[in-house]
């Protein structure tokens, strides 16, 4: 089974070919109605916001609680917006989390445990840290570990290491 972010037919210049075609796979965009081919000039930025939203464990619980994740039809977008993981539209993501969760979200033990709080409190957590230790590695360890000029009582100017 090809992988949905490089798969053919991905992508929103690709609807059209995907509806003529008239099949929706794993791997393929979903068949837009013959009704909604009209698309806001604007989907490209429309898409990326939504799919931005994705890195937000506290969306990802509203729509579990309010049963959109349970939505047939949604999980269908949350499927055609896996071209978002490819590398010429990756590069406009801002919070590479949210495409973690784009697949994430499509197994169904996640969208059940999503509803729960105390399971979204774990994921904003395990997010955070994720983050720190990225923060950790891009950036050496943090403004708690720099060293400063420090005027002594004698006006010496010495390093001092701040901890």
């Amino acid at each position: 089974m090809k992988d949905s972010a490089s798969a053919a037919g991905d992508g929103p210049a690709a609807a059209e070919t995907t509806a003529t075609r008239g099949r929706v796979g794993d791997d393929e965009a979903p068949t837009v109605p013959p009704r909604r081919q009209a698309l806001p000039s604007n989907r490209f930025a429309l898409e990326l916001e939504f799919v931005q939203c994705l890195a937000s464990p506290a969306y990802l619980h509203h729509l579990a609680t309010t049963k959109v994740l349970s939505d047939p039809s949604f999980l269908s977008f949350l499927r055609y917006l896996r071209y978002w993981k490819r590398p010429e539209y990756a590069r406009y993501i801002t919070f590479p989390h949210c495409l973690f969760f784009l697949d994430l979200i499509m197994e169904p033990r996640f969208r059940r445990e999503m509803s729960e709080v105390r399971f979204r409190d774990f994921v904003h957590q395990q997010q955070f840290l994720a983050w720190q230790y990225r923060g950790r590695e891009l950036y050496g360890a943090g403004a708690g570990q720099l060293t400063e000029t420090s005027e002594d009582n004698d006006g010496s100017g010495a390093q001092a290491e701040k901890v």
